[in-house]
């Protein structure tokens, strides 16, 4: 079988993925799988060069922002002990799992760049990016 010609398109001078790349922050991204919503995720992604012909991205990290339930426990003035729990702000880094992982990380990560991708928004964010690193 022979494979399908590209045009030639010069090479971007000194940049390359492990070079060059740039943080998209996005808002709102929503999960959903054959009809069940899963949660709306916050946060920034690394978007690295992925080809310098073709001049698009891959996702190589993702941070979501959330909320982190932590328990207290405090003792009362009678000697008595209660546990509480309290929400703080934190956040999950997700780093592009190998492609035979299957754990909950790595499939919330490939949801989330699955929609990247799909983002026109992020596509002309990166290609503009791109343009001023030129």
């Amino acid at each position: 079988m022979n494979a399908p010609i590209r045009p030639y398109t010069a090479p971007i001078a000194g940049l390359t993925g492990d070079i060059w790349s740039m943080e998209y922050s996005f808002e709102e991204i929503e999960i959903s799988e054959d009809g069940i919503h899963f949660g709306s995720f916050w946060g920034t992604a690394e978007l690295a060069l992925n080809d310098q012909r073709d001049r698009d991205f891959y996702v190589r990290h993702i941070a979501i922002n959330g909320q982190k339930r932590e328990r207290k426990q405090l003792r009362t003035s009678e000697g008595f002990w209660f546990t509480h729990a309290e929400r703080t702000d934190a956040v999950l880094l997700l780093t592009m799992p190998a492609k035979d992982c299957q754990t909950f990380k790595a499939h919330l990560f490939r949801a989330i760049e699955k929609a990247l991708y799909a983002s026109v928004d992020a596509a002309e964010r990166f290609s503009s990016e791109l343009e001023d690193a030129l």
